[in-house]
């Protein structure tokens, strides 16, 4: 469905609006949310998914954007939002909110799956060999991560230096540079020791500077991560179950939907169809996230 439509259904919706009680007009739109994210549109991006919802509520959709991935799950954990796009530090952040109902994925293409990990570098001349050296020598290290509340760019590999010093807080100073590429930059400027980021800008840096001086240096790189689910919360005006039923659909909408959140984010780059949230994938990240 495109655009045009939306626009027909929402002023559809309006004038209908004019004609009921005042409390009923005063009814806002679903809210579909997620997080905004330098250099793309992601309402743009989450359109289609918006005609999606629309169609299996019966409700106009409002497509409404947070600060970073913290924001969203805090307005997910809050109940103002009725459907989101989570990434996956959003999702273990709001995944015990009670009644919230994951709905389905996106599987990115193989390739893209295999380099959605995250790395940790740290800058040339930094003395550590790994994990373990970064967490001992933590105090007054400068850390460049990239949003808060983002896997790749700082979740992952803060847990994974918590796990490498048995579970003991990290006491990195940690700055956030806005993007990957921005985390990268910071620590290249040497204004970082150590940057959390995507393996994929990581690796198109190294591409494009294949003769760089003093690089950085990888310490350290995660398996393959599972992308965050489409979440549900439902109410009297939103049956979730129907809209799982309809993200599972095999058409024309629910495949653009799918395609327009892959474009918006590049770790689903390639994902062309929804699947089902599967739990046992992600328990034990859950299960690792518990304060």
């Amino acid at each position: 469905m495109n655009r045009l439509r939306t626009l027909f259904r929402l002023t559809g919706a309006l004038l209908a609006a004019l004609a009921l009680p005042a409390a009923a007009a005063q009814e806002a739109p679903l809210v579909l949310g997620s997080y905004a994210y330098p250099g793309i549109d992601r309402a743009l991006a989450l359109a289609p998914l918006a005609d999606v919802v629309e169609d299996a509520a019966g409700q106009p959709v409002e497509v409404r954007l947070y600060k970073d991935p913290d924001a969203i799950a805090a307005a997910v954990a809050a109940g103002v939002v009725d459907v989101a796009v989570l990434n996956l530090g959003a999702w273990l952040g709001a995944a015990r909110t009670p009644g919230l109902v994951p709905l389905a994925t996106l599987q990115p293409s193989a390739a893209v799956q295999d380099r959605y990990r995250a790395v940790l570098l740290a800058r040339a001349g930094l003395d550590v060999g790994g994990l373990a050296d970064v967490a001992e020598a933590a105090p007054g290290l400068r850390l460049a991560a990239v949003l808060r509340g983002s896997t790749s760019g700082g979740l992952v590999q803060l847990a994974a230096l918590a796990e490498a010093k048995a579970g003991a807080p990290h006491s990195l100073a940690i700055t956030y540079a806005g993007s990957h590429e921005a985390a990268l930059a910071t620590l290249i400027a040497g204004n970082a020791d150590l940057a959390a980021l995507a393996e994929t800008p990581w690796r198109k840096w190294r591409e494009a500077n294949p003769d760089a001086a003093a690089p950085p240096v990888e310490i350290w790189r995660s398996e393959p991560l599972p992308s965050g689910p489409v979440v549900c919360r439902p109410s009297p005006r939103l049956d979730c179950a129907q809209l799982a039923t309809s993200l599972a659909s095999e058409n024309a909408e629910t495949r653009a939907a799918a395609q327009g959140i892959a474009q918006g984010w590049p770790e689903l780059a390639g994902a062309e169809r929804f699947t089902p949230y599967d739990a046992a994938r992600y328990a034990p990240l859950i299960a690792a996230a518990a304060p």
